[in-house]
C-alpha cells in the first residue's frame, strides 16, 4: 500500500493564523499541533509567485518556503514529506524558526527497516523540534498519528 504526505506542521494558533487569509484548510493533529495538507488545491492558494524549487530534492517551491519562513517569525514551523510504496521509501523535512531555516533540509531515501531506529528519520526529527515526544508510541510519527490517512488528499 502506498503512502504519500506533504504538509506543514506547527502549533495550531500559528498555522491557523498563517492559513486563514488565504482560506487554506488546517487539520488538528493534537491539542497543540496542526497539519496543513499540501494538496495541489491548497498549495495553489499559497500567496506569491509560483516558481522554482527552494531546496534540492524536496518538493518545496520558493513561494512555499517564503510563506513558511514568514509564518515562522512567531514560532517553529516544519515542512514534512513522505513517499512510500512500490520499492520507494523517502522522507524529507525542513524546519523554520524566527523567519529562517533552523534545521534541515533533511532527506532520507533508504528503505525503512522495522529493526532500525525510526527516531532518526527526517519527519521524526522535525516533529521533535516542534515539541512532540514519543511517549508510549513507537516514535513521534505515531504519537501524532500521521498514518491515519495514506494520502495528502485524504487529510
Amino acid at each position: 500500500m502506498a503512502y504519500h504526505l506533504r504538509a506543514l506542521v506547527a502549533e495550531t494558533a500559528l498555522l491557523t493564523k498563517l492559513a486563514k487569509p488565504s482560506g487554506i484548510r488546517v487539520v488538528e493533529l493534537t491539542k497543540e499541533l496542526s497539519l496543513l495538507p499540501l494538496t495541489a488545491a491548497q498549495e495553489a492558494k499559497v500567496p506569491g509567485k509560483d516558481d522554482a524549487t527552494a531546496f534540492d530534492g524536496l518538493k518545496v517551491s520558493k513561494k512555499l518556503a517564503l510563506w513558511a519562513a514568514s509564518g515562522s517569525k512567531t514560532g517553529t514551523l516544519a515542512y514534512i514529506e513522505a513517499d512510500y510504496g512500490a520499492g520507494k521509501d523517502y522522507q524529507a523535512a525542513v524546519v523554520w524558526e524566527g523567519g529562517d531555516v533552523s534545521a534541515g533540509p533533511w532527506k532520507d531515501g533508504t528503505a525503512w527497516d522495522p529493526r532500525e531506529d525510526a527516531r532518526e528519520r527526517p519527519v521524526n526529527g522535525a516533529l521533535r523540534l516542534l515539541g512532540v515526544r514519543q511517549g508510549d508510541f513507537n516514535d513521534e510519527w505515531d504519537a501524532v498519528a500521521l498514518a491515519r490517512h495514506i494520502d495528502t488528499d485524504q487529510w
